[in-house]
């Protein structure tokens, strides 16, 4: 889902370019991207050469993978709501 405004994102691959259709702010930011991990080393998973200063920014990353979990029909807000059901029903909720 977009950071910003909550609307699931329409593709996988998103473009250096990309803005989300419903608020207009970029999507080639750190905050979607699966390796983003706030409190890592430059707050990547992956071995980045350089610090991006501003993780909401668009930037130009060549690491850059849109987080599953994010992306419309790519299954990751199914898996998240499969799991949450499961989970709800161990304590019979």
């Amino acid at each position: 889902m977009c950071s910003y405004c909550g609307t699931p994102l329409p593709v996988e691959r998103i473009g250096f370019r990309d803005l989300c259709e419903s608020c207009g702010r970029e999507l080639h930011a750190c905050v979607h991207c699966r390796f983003y991990k706030p409190g890592a080393y430059r707050d990547c998973l992956e071995t980045v050469p350089d610090t991006v200063k501003d993780k909401e920014r668009m930037n130009f990353c060549e690491y850059f993978k849109a987080d599953p979990a994010t992306v419309k029909g790519s299954g990751g807000q199914d898996s998240s709501k499969a799991a949450k059901s499961a989970f709800d029903g161990l304590f019979g909720h």
